[in-house]
């Protein structure tokens, strides 16, 4: 009697997450799907198109554009990302002078808001008068250099931004999980005549499997929701160059009054990130289970 007492109380608790989660995340998805089979404009009336929208978005090239910026871009930020982030946390977790004022230091850039970092890359990257544009001039190799300009190198750029902005949280995650390695173990590898670059390699790392799949997991997330940035610098520019899903979705819907268009983009553009996340998570999973 009593655990039936509980499980209700229990239940009268969950009830209203529930019921906020229905409202304002699965009714959004399943509307999104629905308005993607039709020319909604955002206002008035619509008329039921069927697949039109999404053949329409396949002609045009808008999804295969906006969906192969996505990967790179996401790809830039986990990979590099991870690799910057664990560098830092190795050399962070030497015993260094100062060792405190340097984690300080590198997780500033996390503390700035969007529009902030936006204003100091665009500095940065400026054509002529840019720091990059000043320092690279000096050795030779910067004239005419225009990263955000150029169709070959605004989207990396734009995800250099990324990395930069989001490498101090990874950075504490990895330290964070460094620091729980006992010390036993480092121990008996260096009994065992591993050098530091072996142990590294060989027990450090290995033992960070759970503390990788999170950052890379936080990677593909800030990779598939890129549009700040791109909002901020490129504007999707030059011409497409840079126009992520999430920018595209956002330009077709409020630039253009294409909500119908926009909308199935968005249902693509939901299958296909939640295939990629579940997919990366399995593996990653598997690898923590191997390691």
């Amino acid at each position: 009697m009593a655990n039936k007492r509980k499980r209700r109380i229990l239940f009268l608790f969950i009830v209203p997450a529930l019921v906020f989660y229905l409202i304002f995340w699965i009714s959004p998805v399943l509307m999104s799907f629905f308005y993607g089979l039709t020319n909604w404009s955002g206002l008035g009336d619509y008329d039921f198109v069927g697949l039109d929208n999404f053949k329409f978005l396949i002609k045009e090239g808008t999804l295969f554009n906006s969906m192969r910026n996505t990967i790179i871009y996401a790809v830039i930020v986990v990979v590099w990302g991870n690799l910057q982030a664990l560098a830092l946390a190795l050399l962070l977790n030497m015993k260094l002078k100062a060792r405190g004022a340097f984690r300080t230091i590198f997780y500033i850039p996390a503390l700035f808001s969007t529009i902030v970092v936006a204003f100091i890359w665009s500095y940065v990257y400026a054509p002529y008068y840019g720091m990059l544009y000043e320092v690279l001039g000096k050795v030779g190799i910067g004239e005419n250099l225009n990263l955000l300009g150029s169709t070959s190198t605004a989207l990396i750029a734009v995800a250099f931004v990324e990395t930069w902005k989001t490498s101090g949280t990874m950075t504490i995650i990895y330290l964070a999980g460094l620091q729980n390695i006992p010390e036993e173990v480092m121990e008996s590898a260096r009994i065992d005549g591993c050098s530091a670059w072996q142990s590294t390699i060989r027990v450090k790392i290995p033992m960070l499997a759970n503390t990788i799949t999170i950052n890379v997991m936080l990677g593909l997330i800030n990779g598939f929701k890129s549009f700040d940035y791109v909002f901020a610098l490129t504007g999707g520019g030059p011409g497409t160059s840079s126009s992520t899903l999430m920018y595209s979705i956002y330009k077709m819907a409020f630039m253009e009054g294409q909500f119908g268009k926009a909308e199935a983009l968005a249902a693509v553009a939901f299958i296909f990130i939640l295939a990629i996340s579940v997919v990366t998570l399995l593996i990653m999973k598997r690898k923590e289970i191997e390691a």
